[in-house]
């Protein structure tokens, strides 16, 4: 978008009348990064990696290839948030409500797993109206400033995972960047304070429609000692994230930079039915910090999470494993004041809706978390939930 959106953007979050999306924060630089894992590992607190069993996740390829049957993930994440400011302007409380992750897993003529998978990369939903007041030349004229970001960045992957050894499995992806958003300040005058003026004055609007595009691809591994613990890792490469605006749009195309990522995770049984997971991801953002207009400054983003599980809870006679974590990540861009930081308490558990001896068929996780973002100027407290649908053998 152009500098003009860009700072009258940024200046609508020193505070906002009302707004709806999941964070102020999200509205510097490219957006909020979103962790595209499901309801389980936001339960343990990790960062989606390292996990025992089959699972669907962009950050640990290989884990597919433990899936026995055909499966389909869906996860939901709904949000509520009450941000403050640390000069004490009041607060305010928004929520909001997205799809992280939609994903297929299916056995390949007995040689792997091939995965089709679509999640969440950047959150860019941002709604906000700002009183003002305007000096016209007749007068102090009453207005609102209404800046409106709707849309977000995702990415679609194609994938493949197979087990190539004792307790060997490797995978890999490639995948698209898509997505657009639309980004519109609009500055009305009061109504009533205009009625009677002799100069007619039209609401001024400006923005426009970008669409997204990008390479990425994934690679992998993952190794089981035994039954008592695994390890993985995995590394992304990503091409640059283009940014092209449509032709009525008051902006020009953009380019961003997307670091190499890096993630490491292992699980360990610590007793029968007691199973702890940890991991990390970092991802150097500070190379894109050029290619931003509005005010702020980009930097590294590090996540680390651990958690617990007992896998042998049950409820209504059916498996209900508990979870319980800790998650840790330094957010990448800062707007009003040092570089954001998030602390998240997390909790869950699982319940199998059909089961055929060991094997369920179908099932549902639930992930509650409960974290503060901070920048030192803004301070968001929030509850947010994740809900998980994982349908085997289809």
């Amino acid at each position: 978008m152009n500098k003009r959106i860009a700072v009258l953007a940024a200046f609508a979050t020193l505070w906002p009348s009302s707004i709806l999306g999941q964070s102020l924060l999200n509205a510097a630089g490219l957006g909020l990064p979103s962790l595209s894992v499901d309801a389980r590992a936001r339960a343990l607190g990790g960062v989606g990696i390292g996990l025992r069993g089959g699972t669907l996740s962009a950050s640990d390829p290989a884990a597919a290839a433990y899936f026995g049957l055909p499966a389909v993930v869906m996860t939901a994440q709904p949000s509520w948030v009450t941000a403050d400011r640390s000069d004490g302007v009041s607060s305010t409380s928004f929520k909001g409500t997205r799809f992280p992750q939609l994903g297929i897993a299916y056995p390949a003529f007995g040689v792997g797993i091939v995965t089709v998978s679509a999640e969440s990369f950047m959150d860019q939903r941002f709604e906000a109206q700002k009183p003002l007041t305007i000096d016209l030349g007749e007068g102090p004229v009453p207005a609102t400033d209404s800046f409106v970001s709707e849309g977000g960045v995702s990415r679609i992957r194609l994938g493949f995972a197979r087990v190539v050894g004792e307790g060997v499995a490797v995978g890999f992806s490639v995948g698209r960047y898509t997505g657009s958003v639309t980004r519109r300040l609009t500055r009305a005058l009061d109504e009533d304070s205009t009625a009677t003026s002799p100069t007619s004055f039209d609401p001024y609007t400006s923005g426009g429609l970008w669409g997204y595009s990008g390479t990425t691809l994934t690679a992998g591994a993952s190794l089981s000692v035994g039954s008592f613990a695994q390890v993985g890792g995995s590394m992304t490469w990503s091409s640059a994230l283009s940014a092209k605006a449509s032709e009525d749009t008051d902006g020009e195309d953009r380019s961003f930079d997307v670091p190499f990522e890096l993630h490491l995770g292992a699980s360990a049984v610590l007793a029968p039915g007691l199973s702890l997971n940890a991991g990390v991801s970092r991802a150097d953002w500070s190379g894109v910090e050029a290619d931003l207009e509005a005010p702020g400054s980009a930097g590294s983003s590090l996540s680390f999470g651990v958690g617990m599980e007992l896998s042998r809870a049950r409820l209504f006679g059916r498996s209900a494993p508990l979870r319980f974590g800790y998650r840790h990540t330094d957010l990448p861009f800062a707007m009003l004041g040092d570089q954001p930081t998030e602390s998240v308490w997390t909790g869950g558990l699982g319940l199998a809706l059909a089961e055929v001896g060991e094997l369920i068929r179908a099932g549902v996780d639930l992930a509650l978390e409960k974290g503060n973002r901070t920048d030192g100027v803004l301070d968001e407290r929030f509850w947010r939930a994740a809900l998980t649908l994982r349908l085997a053998g289809f």
